[in-house]
C-alpha cells in the first residue's frame, strides 16, 4: 500500500511540475510583441509590423484573441485557399433569424486574430475581424470588417460596416456601400453600385439602395 501511494504521489507531482512548464511556455509565447515580428504568432498583440507567409488566425489552439495593431504583411496569403471555401459560406445561420440573432451570437465568440490598422496580402487574407483596411490583388474573407476592404476578385464577410471594394462583393450584413460588377448582400443599410446588385428588398442593374433593416 505504501509502494502504491509513492507511485501515485510521484505520477501526480510529475503531472504538476509538466502542467506547470507547460503553462509556461504557453505564457511565453503569448507575450506582447513590439516593432516588428514574425506571423503566424501565438502572441497577444503585435504592435508595428507583423509580416509572415499567413495570418496569426492559422494558430488555433489558443484560448484568446491574437491582435496585430499597425502594419500586417502577410505574403504570399491566404486568398488561394480561401477560393476553396467560396461556395461553403452560405451564411445559412443569418438566414434562419431575421433579427440578426446569428451575428450578435458569432460576437461572443472568442476569434482567432483581430487586425487594426492596414492589411496588405497579394493572395489575400482571412482574418476574422478588421479594423482599418484590407488590400490585396485576389480576395479576402472573414468574419466581419469595420472601415474598407479593396479586393480585385472577391471581398466574402459576414458583416461588413464600411465600404467594400472588388469584383463580387459578398455579405449577410452590409452597412455602408458594395462597389463591383456583382454586389450580394442579405441585408443592407446603404447603396450598391455595380453592374448587379442584390439586396432583402430588390435586385437593380447600376444602383441599389435600402435603409430600412428588418
Amino acid at each position: 500500500m505504501r509502494i502504491i501511494s509513492m507511485i501515485l504521489l510521484f505520477l501526480l507531482s510529475g503531472t504538476f511540475s509538466f502542467s506547470q512548464s507547460d503553462s509556461l511556455e504557453f505564457n511565453k509565447k503569448a507575450k506582447d510583441r513590439f516593432v516588428i515580428w514574425l506571423i503566424p504568432s501565438a502572441s497577444k498583440n503585435i504592435y508595428g509590423i507583423s509580416i509572415g507567409p499567413v495570418g496569426s488566425e492559422a494558430i488555433c489552439n489558443r484560448p484568446y484573441t491574437k491582435y496585430s495593431h499597425g502594419l500586417n504583411l502577410q505574403i504570399p496569403g491566404q486568398g488561394f485557399f480561401q477560393t476553396f471555401y467560396i461556395n461553403k459560406m452560405k451564411f445559412k445561420d443569418f438566414h434562419a433569424n431575421e433579427i440578426s440573432d446569428s451575428l450578435i451570437l458569432q460576437d461572443t465568440l472568442p476569434k482567432k486574430a483581430i487586425h487594426n490598422g492596414l492589411i496588405i496580402s497579394p493572395l489575400g487574407t482571412f482574418t476574422d475581424q478588421v479594423n482599418g483596411i484590407s488590400f490585396s490583388l485576389w480576395m479576402s474573407m472573414g468574419e466581419k470588417i469595420n472601415g474598407l476592404s479593396f479586393n480585385f476578385l472577391w471581398n466574402l464577410y459576414e458583416q461588413i460596416n464600411g465600404i467594400s471594394i472588388g469584383l463580387v462583393n459578398h455579405a449577410a450584413l452590409t452597412k455602408g456601400v458594395q462597389i463591383g460588377l456583382v454586389n450580394k448582400t442579405i441585408k443592407l443599410k446603404g447603396f450598391q453600385f455595380g453592374l448587379w446588385n442584390k439586396n432583402e428588398t430588390r435586385s437593380l442593374p447600376i444602383i441599389n439602395w435600402n435603409f430600412k433593416v428588418k
